[in-house]
């Protein structure tokens, strides 16, 4: 009886560390994945050179690590610009236009004054305006160019015309350390 006794309590003290030692082994896997996840995350964290900025009109600023952004960003920068350009009267049309020229790129500011001017010029001469609505967006974050359709609608005076549908390309260069614009196209519609 003792004989049994002593070889159930061995057996149960064999199990009892048979599972101890698998507990053991499964607590330093886990161990191990934490650390390396651990590691993964603050190598990441680390080396994270994130560029936080806050564009015109929005609420909430924006982070992003390329060059030139993401999607919401660019997409949100083009408006900004777009509006600058479009949506202008004769009060505003010289303020507007001078601020879309100081985002312009080097080079591209001379490209674009002479058209600027004579929309200017039109726009006063007229006692007219123009308002933009955007309706659709395509963002090419890679290339850094963004494509704003939507429908333009002149007024002159008292007389306004209908809307025309109009597409617009507008290229971002991130140049000495700020984004900026070069070139500002209108895309025939296809």
């Amino acid at each position: 009886m003792e004989y049994k006794l002593r070889s159930a309590g061995n057996r149960n003290l064999a199990v009892a560390i048979l599972v101890l030692l698998v507990i053991s082994i499964l607590a330093l896997m886990l161990c191990w994945r934490l650390y390396s996840d651990n590691r993964d995350l603050f190598r990441q964290l680390a080396n994270n050179r994130q560029i936080i900025v806050v564009p015109y009109g929005a609420d909430s600023a924006f982070s992003f690590t390329g060059e030139r952004g993401d999607a919401r960003y660019l997409r949100l920068m083009a408006l900004a610009w777009a509006n600058l350009r479009l949506n202008i009267n004769s009060a505003n049309a010289e303020a507007s236009h001078e601020m879309l020229l100081a985002a312009a790129c080097d080079g591209a500011e001379a490209v674009m004054q002479p058209v600027l001017a004579e929309e200017s010029s039109r726009v006063k001469g007229n006692s007219g305006g123009s308002v933009f609505y955007p309706k659709d967006f395509q963002v090419w974050p890679e290339k850094g160019i963004v494509d704003i359709a939507g429908q333009l609608e002149l007024s002159y005076g008292m007389h306004s015309g209908g809307l025309v549908d109009k597409r617009y390309r507008i290229r971002t260069d991130l140049r000495n350390n700020r984004l900026c614009w070069s070139a500002f196209l209108e895309v025939p519609n296809v």
